[in-house]
């Protein structure tokens, strides 16, 4: 089930016992353009290469998903605004869909886009007066985004080369499945928040800053 209205924020403190019992494993993932990425677990979050000493966020998503698609132009300003500082890695979740969809998706995000999910999303999940409130906005932005020839400009992975790393996702941070699913790690690897649920810009925007904080010499597999 999705779950866009409930934003989860958990501290550090409460993720060390969930990520401690993790060993030490290490993930060699290609995204849907041939780079390669390396997701190494640590005693206390994981260490993306080759994006150390950089804010990561990783996601779940999903093209069917109106809630993920919402969160595309703010993803998309986000990576361009601190694209010196961050990097955002998105894998798709559902398993029919391709690589060659996404590229053909990061591309063409205007053409791509389905907004009868979005649309549906409205009339069926988001139904009360301040869940209307809170989608105005993304929903607004989201049309101006498929008309602005934008390209998606972080990295994607399909659900079949991210399978693994999901799975272990999904083991250490207590992941049920809904989507979108963001984990913020810290320049360091450490795990900064965890948001459940469609964040809105200014979510996305405070968590990036918690993470950006303090920048720690990176953490090494135990």
């Amino acid at each position: 089930m999705i779950k866009m209205l409930k934003i989860i924020l958990l501290a550090l403190a409460m993720l060390n016992i969930t990520y401690a019992a993790a060993g030490n494993d290490t993930f060699k993932v290609k995204t849907v353009t041939g780079k390669e990425l390396t997701f190494k677990g640590t005693a206390d979050g994981i260490v993306t290469s080759p994006y150390e000493g950089k804010v990561v966020i990783v996601e779940f998503w999903g093209t069917w998903c109106g809630p993920c698609l919402l969160s595309i132009p703010h993803e998309v300003e986000m990576q361009e605004k601190y694209k010196d500082t961050l990097r955002i890695v998105a894998i798709e979740t559902t398993p029919n869909v391709t690589s060659e969809e996404l590229r053909k998706f990061i591309q063409n995000p205007g053409k791509e886009i389905d907004m009868s999910k979005v649309e549906w999303y409205l009339q069926n999940k988001a139904k009360s007066a301040q869940a209307k409130a809170y989608m105005e906005k993304p929903v607004e932005d989201l049309k101006k985004f498929t008309k602005s020839g934008k390209k998606i400009n972080y990295d994607i992975i399909s659900s079949k080369d991210g399978d693994q790393f999901m799975r272990y996702i999904a083991q250490r941070a207590s992941w049920q499945g809904g989507i979108p699913f963001m984990i913020i790690f810290k320049p360091n690897g450490m795990v900064s928040n965890i948001l459940q649920g469609m964040p809105t810009e200014d979510v996305l925007q405070r968590a990036y800053n918690n993470a950006i904080k303090k920048k720690q010499a990176p953490t090494t597999a135990q």
